[in-house]
């Protein structure tokens, strides 16, 4: 796996919900609620890395910005492993996009030694900007799992209450050598009272 890979892999992300519409429920509310799944293939000829200097071979260093797309399927639609899973397979709900600050150099991310790698903004557009999910959270390195907070929406979104999962269950290669990471997100959303 080149560097691209491996950075590219470090960012992990992706979320969206079915179209119920929930309220913003007081704190100590009990709720029920209901699982979704969602999978996201990262592309990798996406990935933009800002004040990063390519010639220097410990980048990304601490505050590298970044943003990356990817592409939102239903649960279990993409097989766990390295996989030539096109990021482009028909089947799509949405596009993913995340933007992101790297929270430790990259030596600290290959050798094991940060568990959380960087902090990020992921915007599941399902199709459009007009029916949107938000979320907000720290990610880790390859194999942590991390939990996002939902911090708002669009269209039939607007309001939508949910806990998600981010878990990394492999890599598409897809016949290239600088696949990125695909991605399970699990939400526990809230259902209205």
């Amino acid at each position: 796996m080149n560097q691209r890979s491996a950075l590219a892999g470090i960012v992990l992300t992706a979320v969206a919900l079915s179209g119920s519409h929930a309220r913003l429920a007081a704190s100590g509310e009990r709720h029920d609620s209901r699982t979704l799944v969602l999978d996201v293939a990262i592309d990798a000829h996406t990935l933009t890395l800002n004040n990063n200097n390519p010639a220097d071979p410990g980048n990304p260093r601490r505050g590298t910005t970044f943003i990356v797309y990817g592409t939102i399927f239903p649960g279990g639609t993409i097989p766990s492993g390295v996989t030539p899973f096109d990021p482009n397979a028909p089947g799509s709900i949405g596009t993913w996009v995340c933007r992101g600050v790297f929270l430790a150099d990259f030596s600290e991310i290959m050798n094991g030694t940060a568990s959380l790698t960087v902090d990020t903004t992921q915007m599941f557009l399902l199709t459009t900007d007009r029916n949107a999910i938000v979320t907000e959270g720290f990610e880790g390195n390859v194999g942590v799992t991390t939990h996002r907070v939902v911090v708002g929406g669009t269209g039939r979104f607007d309001g939508v209450r949910a806990s998600v999962k981010q878990e990394t269950i492999g890599v598409n290669r897809n016949g290239a050598s600088d696949g990125l990471f695909d991605l399970r997100f699990t939400f526990e959303v809230k259902d209205e009272d």
